[in-house]
């Protein structure tokens, strides 16, 4: 038996949605939560961030939780008579196996996908350039979330260069960087998920 994404307790079933990629407020209290076992989370935290890949992938910044996101989704395809699976099915795959979906809510935008993990036949990611994201590279993402969860550690808000560094070298054996950039790169996603 297959077992479930390490995030599908965070949405409704048959949802499939991998919190860590694209969804900003999620990694957010993941970092808090890791950050307050100390040394212990810091390391889990390193093992668990692997899932993010190294992909550019569009990140959800908007106020929706994952669970709310999910809720949406299911709503609008029960209302349209598609949530059954054979029936999603078909009608993804009639779509050249995807289809764009609007959530009234925050107009954030997402594309379903035909899943096949552990009957989550509903996979959702942030559609690119949605309202509420932000395009980012898998490694800056594991550099900002472990850079700030190794800044909580020490009582600052988010992390600094040198704090980042750090991170960088001890838990994604990376080289440093010279600053930390904004518009996309690591700077802007240091500030967006800092504590608080």
């Amino acid at each position: 038996m297959t077992a479930d994404h390490p995030t599908a307790h965070t949405v409704p079933h048959p949802v499939l949605f991998n919190t860590w990629k694209h969804h900003a407020g999620w990694v957010r209290g993941r970092i808090a939560s890791a950050a307050a076992d100390g040394e212990v989370g810091l390391k889990q935290l390193a093992d668990e961030v692997i899932v993010t890949g190294t992909k550019l992938m569009d990140f959800y910044t908007g106020r929706l939780s994952p669970w709310e996101i999910g809720e949406r989704v299911v709503e609008r395809l029960q209302a349209d008579g598609k949530l059954d699976h054979a029936d999603y099915k078909s009608w993804v795959e009639s779509h050249d196996g995807y289809v764009m979906l609007d959530l009234p809510d925050d107009g954030s935008r997402w594309v379903l996908r035909l899943g096949d993990e552990a009957g989550r036949y509903v996979h959702l990611h942030t559609a690119r350039y949605s309202p509420h994201s932000l395009r980012v590279q898998g490694v800056t993402l594991k550099t900002a979330i472990l850079a700030n969860a190794l800044a909580l550690t020490r009582g600052q808000p988010f992390a600094d260069l040198q704090t980042l560094n750090e991170a960088r070298e001890r838990f994604l054996d990376l080289p440093p960087v010279g600053k930390m950039t904004d518009d996309g790169g690591v700077g802007e996603v240091v500030r967006l998920l800092r504590a608080g």
